[in-house]
């Protein structure tokens, strides 16, 4: 089996005439629309969402965080690796976290064009511009790197959620290996089946409601390998949940870490969702 390494309050004085370099969602669009701006020109615009994207609630409480050696050796003989390919997951353990919020979805090239919009932040190359293509809207937005990310959620009032944390949103409290349970489904998620046409990019982000986690978070397998706030160190982030380039079930498991690399790599399967303290 061979993985994909990538190169590894004070309030403000009422009186105060400056408006803020870097605003919330809520505060530009309201703005916008004070000013006269032909928002409903930009179709894009008009239908982003005011407020944030939907998240679901984890509870507080224990789960079960990496695989076990058992575990590892099984899956090691069942698709002929080595077992040393699950050597970061190692040892699985017993970890209790207290109650935090996911985004539901990946983050979207639309939600993403209203923060580019509204901040000035460099678009991802992909678009060709200030916008992404009308077709890729609710796609996970690609090429953004982890400061990226981190800056998207500041922005947002959130966060990038830990890789423990992305973990128990996607396997529950009981360990499961795949968001929807212990056996692979290859509809439930977007990969590469190692057909004829394997996918040639991401897919919309509720295009696949069988991936469901046991919280009803979705999309966790596949479509985009999501940036997590931690990682190994050495300029080297997490990334947790496989990508539409992912052959192997190994890759897109709950557990995997296979995909982790430097945080500055902005690549085509790369997006991320955010999280929020409880």
């Amino acid at each position: 089996m061979k993985s994909i390494q990538t190169s590894h309050a004070t309030p403000i004085p009422p009186k105060q005439p400056a408006a803020p370099r870097t605003w919330s969602r809520r505060q530009w669009l309201a703005t916008a629309g004070a000013a006269g701006l032909a928002l409903t020109a930009c179709p894009l615009l008009a239908a982003a969402p005011e407020d944030s994207a939907p998240m679901i609630l984890i509870p507080a409480g224990p789960f079960r965080l990496g695989t076990s050696a058992e575990e590892a050796a099984a899956l090691a003989r069942q698709w002929r690796c080595h077992v040393t390919w699950f050597n970061g997951e190692l040892p699985q353990r017993t970890l209790e976290l207290p109650a935090f919020r996911i985004d539901q979805y990946p983050v979207t090239n639309r939600l993403y064009a209203v923060f580019v919009a509204a901040t000035g932040h460099p678009a991802p190359s992909h678009w060709r511009g200030p916008t992404p293509p009308p077709d890729l809207l609710d796609h996970p937005v690609v090429f953004v790197s982890r400061a990226d990310a981190t800056a998207y959620a500041k922005w947002a009032g959130k966060r990038l959620p830990s890789a423990a944390e992305w973990e128990k949103a996607a396997r529950g409290p009981d360990g499961l290996q795949y968001p929807w349970g212990n056996r692979f489904d290859k509809r439930a998620c977007h990969h590469d089946r190692g057909g004829a046409r394997p996918p040639s990019g991401t897919a919309p982000v509720t295009a696949h409601p069988r991936g469901a986690s046991p919280y009803g978070v979705m999309d966790l397998a596949g479509n985009v390998a999501e940036w997590c706030a931690d990682g190994p160190g050495g300029g080297s982030g997490y990334l947790k949940g496989g990508c539409w380039l992912s052959s192997s079930p190994l890759t897109l498991r709950c557990a995997a870490l296979g995909l982790s690399g430097f945080t500055n790599n902005q690549l085509d399967y790369i997006g991320f969702r955010c999280a929020q303290t409880a």
